[in-house]
């Protein structure tokens, strides 16, 4: 039997600010179904404000987004989070808790009253370790780990929740280069293996265009251009988006935009 696709998640008019200062104007967005999905941007622009938006982690001031046709405002947490998984730019995790429970807390949207923690959610626990390169780590505090350790703790979390649409703002923060291109190749994979619908903000233009099947770019809480990175990440766009000059050629590793600073 296959696996059916994600649900398509869309943002309509919407309008997210904090308190009566406003962030994102309007914003208009169809998050491709199956694809990868990167929003970039200059900082303070509203990238991670509109994954907020898009994750109900904060409530429009207008416009509204839906998730398979439902406004996400009108959905039970546990039915949201067993869809759609969101990991923040600075997570807090409880005081004291190991990495192998906190890891194993992305199986709550699976949990209902009467079912109990089963061995597929410890294969699938397992799994998320491995995947991430954790599973040494299962007993340990939170608290004892480095900042590229616990980035890569939470996104074990993620994979564990099993969503089908996946957000995640700035998941390669804290980590070296080599670790970036894990995490990416991690999310492609999974794009790729389960078809998961990924959305992520990244800073680095350059591992945006190389991972991205869709870019999104902001500016002053706006949608200045999306599409294919091809198509988008032009020297024109970067001069609008960053002010920065700079010269665009083909990547030699995949053929796709490069953007060089001038």
């Amino acid at each position: 039997m296959n696996r059916p696709g994600p649900p398509p998640l869309v943002a309509e008019s919407l309008t997210l600010g904090y308190d009566r200062r406003q962030v994102v104007h309007g914003v208009d967005l169809s998050v491709p179904t199956g694809r990868v999905t990167v929003v970039v941007g200059a900082n303070g622009c509203g990238k991670s404000t509109l994954l907020r938006g898009l994750g109900r982690l904060l409530r429009p001031t207008s416009g509204r987004v839906t998730l398979g046709g439902e406004d996400i405002a009108s959905l039970g947490a546990r039915r949201l989070a067993s869809v759609l998984g969101l990991l923040p730019q600075q997570p807090i995790a409880p005081e004291g808790i190991t990495v192998g429970d906190l890891v194993g807390r992305g199986r709550y949207p699976h949990q209902g009253p009467f079912r109990r923690w089963t061995t597929e959610d410890t294969a699938v626990v397992a799994h998320a370790l491995a995947a991430t390169g954790t599973q040494d780590l299962a007993d340990r505090r939170m608290e004892e780990l480095s900042g590229g350790q616990r980035q890569r703790v939470w996104i074990a979390m993620a994979l564990a929740q099993q969503p089908e649409v996946l957000l995640l703002d700035e998941p390669t923060t804290y980590l070296d280069v080599a670790h970036q291109v894990e995490v990416l190749d991690l999310l492609a994979g999974l794009n790729r293996e389960r078809g998961t619908t990924v959305v992520m903000v990244l800073h680095d233009l350059n591992l945006a265009a190389r991972y991205g099947e869709h870019l999104v770019v902001m500016g002053q809480g706006r949608v200045l251009r999306e599409g294919d990175p091809n198509d988008v990440l032009t020297v024109e766009t970067v001069r609008e988006a960053f002010g920065l000059e700079s010269v665009v050629v083909a990547d030699p590793v995949t053929g796709g935009p490069l953007v060089v600073p001038a």
